[in-house]
């Protein structure tokens, strides 16, 4: 049991600093890929590919479910 409970405490974490990135991100800071210390940058609905956080080389791929205000 002390298993499990180890593993949702990991994943809680990392959602938690995944989450916490995005908020960054989307409030205009500077943040950095943590593999290729490449800058992150936010593709918006509409753009060339689906809306979310991405570096340039790929290595951080965080895909968001937005939609254009209607």
């Amino acid at each position: 049991m002390s298993e499990f409970k180890e593993l949702n405490k990991r994943s809680a974490n990392a959602y938690a600093q995944q989450r916490n990135l995005i908020k960054q991100v989307l409030a205009g800071k500077t943040k950095q890929c943590e593999h290729c210390k490449q800058p992150l940058a936010v593709v918006l609905p509409g753009q060339e590919k689906a809306p979310g956080v991405y570096c340039a080389k790929g290595c951080t791929s965080i895909e968001l479910e937005l939609s254009l205000p209607k």
